[in-house]
């Protein structure tokens, strides 16, 4: 005599072979989900903390930096960020930079273990309020990503913000507080730091602050990045 299922009129050994077959499916499934989730607890995504400034590329990869979508080596590459081009006789007309290259900027909105978070990036080349200047120059080939995503600490640069009155050059903060100690540090040039300087090393930044390395090797904080390729960025 043969067992059948009585929902299905099937024998009931093959329906049998088949729920079991399914529910160590469901087991599976509901393994993986909390081996999932426990990873995850074990390591949550950084934290990241919000900035408030510009910077600039400094990559010398031809192919122009890679923004990726995560900070993370192997994460996504979400574009690409034109590399620098040579400044030319022609750029007397609009400044040229000081160290003669116009470089790709961005603002600066958040920062997580060695990577800034960026977003708004556009190159000089593309920037209608230069093109009656500059012309429409190739920027080798490379059309700016001006999304958000991630660039590692290595290619991101910048110059200290100008003060007027408010913030005393020639040294950095020990902390990101106007009240903190202040660290004597020197410029490229040998000469104590001002508005308009490049630091050696961008490091990270928290608000306003940028946490840079000088080029005498102090570390500390100065309140402002900028970004623009020539022009100075100015404060009270």
């Amino acid at each position: 005599m043969r067992l059948l299922d009585g929902s299905q009129g099937r024998p009931g050994v093959a329906s049998g072979y088949r729920w079991h077959s399914g529910f160590e499916t469901l087991l599976g499934a509901a393994a993986f989900l909390l081996s999932a989730a426990s990873a995850q607890a074990q390591n949550p995504p950084p934290a990241v903390t919000a900035c408030s400034m510009s910077g600039f590329s400094i990559a010398s990869d031809r192919a122009g930096a890679a923004v990726r979508a995560e900070p993370n080596p192997k994460a996504k590459i979400l574009g690409r960020l034109a590399p620098a081009q040579k400044a030319t006789k022609v750029d007397n007309e609009d400044v040229p930079p000081s160290d003669g290259l116009w470089r790709t900027q961005f603002e600066i909105v958040g920062f997580t273990d060695g990577w800034f978070q960026i977003d708004k990036s556009l190159h000089p080349y593309d920037d209608p309020d230069r093109r009656g200047v500059l012309g429409r120059r190739s920027t080798g080939g490379v059309k700016t990503y001006a999304g958000r995503g991630w660039l590692p600490i290595n290619q991101v640069g910048g110059k200290y913000t100008y003060y007027h009155r408010s913030m005393p050059a020639g040294a950095l903060y020990g902390e990101p507080d106007e009240k903190a100690a202040r660290l004597p540090a020197l410029n490229g040039r040998g000469d104590p730091i001002q508005g308009g300087n490049q630091p050696n090393v961008v490091l990270g930044c928290q608000g306003e602050w940028v946490k840079v390395q000088s080029y005498d090797g102090v570390v500390g904080w100065w309140k402002g990045l900028c970004g623009q390729p020539i022009a100075d960025c100015w404060k009270d």
